[in-house]
């Protein structure tokens, strides 16, 4: 949590300047590189193997985590934002997520691969990676549902 939060805010500020879908793309493509090499450092004897694995998922959870939340409020419109942001991310978080851990045990039990849960992870990253291309660059347009002040509160 120490290097995660800081990796969140920082590509939070930068996805600012330099746009959503490089992040969330970059994140995606580290992901599927990295999660073989890094889960099989989880899995060495060395604490500090296992640490650099944990440090380098962290570091690609944490820029696309930094990333996240601002995308999928800019692709709903204002009228229903809060309703389809909190549903969509709640129910796939739910489902997804409480399902992942089972279906890693799963994987790692039905091939005898250690490893198996990096191939879920590259999987992931593959849908993203291809979901996230049909999104559109948000980052230089105004913020959809949001009225400048009046001149005179901003003085």
């Amino acid at each position: 949590m120490l290097v995660l939060l800081p990796v969140m805010v920082v590509t939070g500020l930068l996805n600012d300047r330099f746009g959503r879908k490089p992040f969330l793309l970059l994140a995606c493509v580290l992901g599927f590189v990295f999660a073989v090499p890094l889960f099989w450092l989880l899995h060495q004897p060395s604490e500090l193997s296992a640490q650099l694995g944990q440090l380098g998922l962290v570091l690609i959870v944490g820029i696309y985590c930094g990333t996240q939340p601002t995308i999928m409020v800019e692709a709903v419109p204002p009228q229903v934002r809060c309703t389809a942001v909190a549903l969509g991310y709640n129910i796939c978080l739910g489902v997804i997520g409480g399902l992942t851990p089972l279906v890693a045990t799963w994987l790692v039990v039905r091939t005898e691969n250690e490893l198996a849960p990096a191939f879920l992870i590259m999987a992931a990253a593959v849908v993203t990676f291809v979901t996230v291309l049909q999104f559109r660059e948000t980052y230089r347009a105004p913020f959809a549902g949001v009225r400048p002040l009046p001149a005179a509160a901003r003085a």
